[in-house]
């Protein structure tokens, strides 16, 4: 009678391993008899290590006599029986390595593959071990697994294995954010499958729950998304868990609406509900990788996938409602935009209430918070620009300027900005209702800024009426363009080596980016004019009409000229040579623009601006004027890159150590698309015709020795919306000062590379561009008498002291600031004198102090940005460590911190109450 014993399936993994137990016993081959069921269908022929082992099953004691006589000497055999030893007889053992049948143990095996010397019960003890163990070793790697550390193979190692080989997962960075980021990988979905797939739900499953384990508190609803099949919405619905569970922010109406989607979730975990805690400790590790991912530029297609996802689970659960406490969702960003838009159209009002302002900068601060709203978005640039122009729109300008200077610092300092932001709301948004209240905003500034171009006009007209008046400077920051090179560059040249850009139809408006650019991301330095001492970029008044041909002409020969090229030579080189008596070099567009192959700079202006003995290179740049014919200037980011050869050559001139001025000869209008065409016969521009006929609403007469046509008489176009001609891009001719109004702008390489000692200009740019508060600050400046100031003809005694320091041409105000400002009150307390004799020499000034108080005193939260607290103080950002460390060293009376920095936001703080205290002021 035939006897067989109890006997378990045997794979080709677990043979595998028993030859690498009889190998490392030093068997090199040879027959191993396994105990296990003898199923024909594990015939195999395998190959292992360079030698072909041969599987046969053997039903009987003669099948296993047959069976061995097809092993050959050198390679494997395995003979898989039930029959017991008995049955074989000692003949047929006496074949086999150990002259016995191994019954196969799959920890035994596992154990050796993992290189250890026993496992953690934790491991073996586990439910259905053997068919886990079965799977570990189908599982092995061609590599082997990696060894057991200190010989035990514990779950941890042999899952962490698992993970990491098969399903791509670091163990390194497995806690809650690792594995979230490992559910949102496309593959991460493929390799579970695949897992699962080929090597069972056993080891498929205990791999997940070790993944899950890795979550912490979050591990019950990571588990059983991950069992489930779900992983690729583990982080979608966390995101939405995060906004459902934010009890502490909901109202008792959305608490309500939370709950019952809550509720709507609970199919998803199976009948096992997970406790708020965990589902908070997913929502928060959700939002916090989304938050992270969103920094990292390769992430991007993962984090959209992930919150269009989110955005229609919400759909799903009808929590739409919610959406606008989320910082992540697309629904949240659209929920604060329209929050914005309503607090918009409020400051449009012919009455807007007191709060609007604030209102507007609460739901403008929701928006920004938002993950989508990235600064350079179109969507974020252009609402940033409609709360910009909210913000000015609420200033209550109650002085009356009818002086043409007045009215060009206006436009310089403030209405130029206005222009830019207009033009980056113009670029519009696809959101049909944005968009309307978008144009609402724009088109309140634009009435407004239409009603500061006509006052700027009458002034202008009534200036260039009066012979004489405009032939030389008016204000040492507002120079006629045909004075520009005698009064101001020349004078410059004969002192340092100076590259002057005359950037063809730049308004004020493009310099605001272009400058900016400049000294933001290219590192130069703005400084003043020589002379002038109001911390304010100069500006030009272009030759009417505000055409190339007479103002450019005027502006290189030196006086009122009209021309073209051959013109605008002759008198340079009359202008320069002769009258200057300075060598110069002169390079339209066709000397600028011949670069050979590979090169950024021509040759010949290379040439010129490494050549120190030419005192003065002017290259012509016409970028901005071609814009106007044939391309988009509202909607072109005007960088020192986007207009062609200005940032190469800027780099040629730093390395030579020039000294920059950028000019223009005339700025431009843009053309809107909802403007009116006034046909005439005798047209001289889009802008501009001959003084005949009615002048009409939007248009003024100019008349006198700066209006260059044959009888010294124009008619020019004054409101934006008029044109004469064809439709462009834009246009340029008229008397609107952002066609007549150019920037004057002083560049220097470093603090060191400032031969000529120009004081530092602060930050050009308007409070209300930065934020709502302290709209009125302005920076600490003399006040500038009427008249010439001409740097070639000024005395000795009234030159300026050209040797640096930390806040070049600080005076005193013209006025004591109100006597109940708390700024004043410090810095005329008995404290704050003895802190001045403490301190020493200090070169910041007591108006200087009272200013950042006062500017602080009324900030939010009195935090203020960087930027305006160098407004504040009037120095350039670069001084402005350096001056705080001044303030520091008054107001830090004993050591306490009246007066600190945040790093962390980028701004000053005061501590008003302990001020009041130290400084024994109410």
């Amino acid at each position: 009678m035939t006897a067989t014993v109890a006997a378990t399936p045997v794979s080709s993994s677990m043979v595998l391993a028993i030859i690498d137990e009889a190998r490392d016993k030093d068997y090199s081959t040879g027959v191993i008899g396994l105990r296990g069921v003898p199923d024909r269908a594990v015939i195999a022929d395998l190959h292992h290590d360079g030698r072909v082992v041969r599987v046969r099953p053997a039903e009987s004691a003669l099948a296993v006599r047959e069976v061995l006589t097809e092993h050959r000497e050198g390679d494997w055999m395995v003979v898989i029986t039930d029959r017991a030893d008995d049955d074989l007889g000692a003949g047929v053992l006496a074949h086999f390595i150990w002259q016995r049948l191994r019954s196969p143990d799959p920890w035994e095996a596992v154990r050796h593959r993992f290189a250890a010397t026993g496992i953690d019960p934790a491991l073996t003890g586990s439910h259905q071990s053997r068919e886990l163990a079965s799977a570990l070793l189908a599982a092995t790697p061609p590599s082997g697994w990696p060894a057991a550390p200190a010989g035990v193979l514990t779950r941890s190692h042999a899952l962490t294995s698992v993970a990491r080989i098969h399903l791509g997962l670091d163990s390194d960075t497995a806690d809650v954010l690792g594995v979230l980021r490992w559910t949102m990988r496309p593959a991460s979905v493929t390799a579970v499958a695949d897992l699962r797939g080929e090597f069972g739900n056993r080891l498929a499953d205990e791999t997940l729950d070790w993944i899950a384990e890795r979550a912490g508190a979050a591990s019950r609803p990571v588990r059983t998304l991950l069992r489930q099949g779900e992983m690729a919405d583990l982080v979608p619905l966390g995101t939405v868990i995060q906004l459902l569970t934010a009890e502490e922010v909901l109202t008792a109406e959305e608490r309500h609406v939370a709950g019952t989607s809550l509720v709507r979730i609970e199919p998803r975990w199976g009948g096992e509900i997970p406790p708020v805690p965990a589902l908070r400790a997913l929502g928060s590790a959700s939002t916090e990788l989304l938050t992270e991912l969103a920094a990292e530029p390769r992430q991007g297609a993962h984090v959209e996938r992930a919150l269009q996802r989110a955005g229609a689970i919400l759909s799903q659960v009808q929590g739409e409602q919610l959406s606008g406490h989320s910082d992540l969702l697309k629904q949240g960003q659209y929920a604060r935009l329209t929050r914005l838009c309503d607090a918009l159209a409020a400051t449009i009002a012919p009455n807007p209430a007191p709060t609007a302002g604030r209102d507007v900068e609460a739901a403008w601060s929701l928006v920004r918070a938002h993950l989508l709203s990235r600064p350079a978005d179109p969507l974020t640039v252009a609402f940033a620009a409609a709360v910009r122009l909210s913000r000015w729109l609420l200033i209550h300008d109650g002085v009356t300027k009818s002086e043409l200077v007045a009215l060009t610092r206006r436009h310089m300092d403030q209405s130029a900005w206005v222009d830019a932001a207009i033009n980056d709301v113009h670029r519009g948004v696809e959101d049909p209702h944005q968009a309307r209240y978008l144009g609402v905003v724009a088109d309140a500034a634009m009435k407004r800024r239409q009603a500061e171009e006509r006052e700027f006009a009458t002034a202008l007209a009534q200036a260039t009426r009066l012979d004489g008046i405009l032939s030389q400077a008016i204000d040492p920051t507002v120079w006629p363009l045909e004075a520009v090179l005698p009064g101001v560059v020349i004078p410059m040249a004969r002192k340092t080596p100076l590259l002057l850009f005359v950037m063809d139809g730049m308004s004020a408006a493009v310099a605001t980016e272009i400058v900016g650019d400049a000294t933001a991301r290219l590192e130069w330095l703005e400084a003043e004019l020589p002379g002038a001492s109001a911390g304010r970029r100069a500006a030009g008044l272009s030759v009417l009409p505000s055409l190339t041909e007479v103002s450019r002409a005027s502006l290189l020969c030196g006086q009122l000229r009209q021309g073209q090229q051959d013109v605008e030579r002759r008198g340079y080189e009359e202008l320069t040579v002769k009258a200057g008596k300075i060598k110069a070099a002169l390079f339209h567009k066709k000397g600028v623009d011949s670069t050979a192959a590979g090169s950024s700079v021509s040759a010949d202006v290379s040439t010129a601006i490494d050549d120190r003995t030419i005192d003065l290179v002017t290259v012509v740049l016409n970028t901005i004027d071609d814009a106007l014919d044939r391309s988009d200037p509202a909607g072109t980011t005007w960088t020192a890159d986007a207009v062609k050869h200005l940032e190469p050559i800027l780099a040629r001139a730093r390395a030579a150590g020039r000294t920059v001025v950028i000019t223009a000869d005339h700025g431009h209008v843009v053309e809107r698309r909802h403007g009116t065409q006034r046909s005439y016969a005798d047209i001289t521009s889009g802008r501009s015709r001959t003084a005949t006929g009615t002048v009409e609403e939007g248009e003024i007469e100019v008349s006198g020795d700066r209006v260059l046509t044959p009888d010294h008489r124009a008619v020019l176009a004054v409101d934006e919306s008029l044109r004469y001609g064809p439709l462009k891009a834009g246009y340029h001719g008229g008397a609107s000062a952002a066609e007549v109004v150019v920037p004057i702008a002083v560049l220097v390489p470093d603090e060191d590379s400032n031969p000529l000692g120009l004081a530092l200009l602060p930050p050009q740019v308007p409070t209300w561009w930065l934020t709502q508060e302290n709209a009125a600050i302005e920076p600490v400046q003399a006040p500038l008498p009427l008249g010439t100031r001409d740097l070639a003809k000024t005395s000795k005694k009234n030159k300026p002291d050209l040797g640096p320091t930390l806040f070049d041409e600080i005076a005193s105000p013209e006025a004591s600031a109100p006597a109940q400002k708390l700024g004043d009150a410090v810095v005329r307390s008995e404290v704050y004198r003895a802190q001045r004799r403490v301190a020493g020499r200090l070169i910041v000034k007591d108006e200087q102090v009272a200013a950042l108080i006062d500017a602080l005193t009324v900030a939010a939260a009195t935090r203020l940005p960087m930027t305006i607290a160098a407004r504040a103080l009037s120095v350039n950002e670069t001084r402005l460590r350096g001056a705080l460390a001044q303030v520091q060293q008054l107001l830090n009376v004993e050591g306490y911190a009246v007066i600190g920095t945040d790093p962390h936001t980028s701004t000053v703080v005061l501590d008003e109450r302990l001020l009041r205290e130290q400084f024994e002021v109410r």
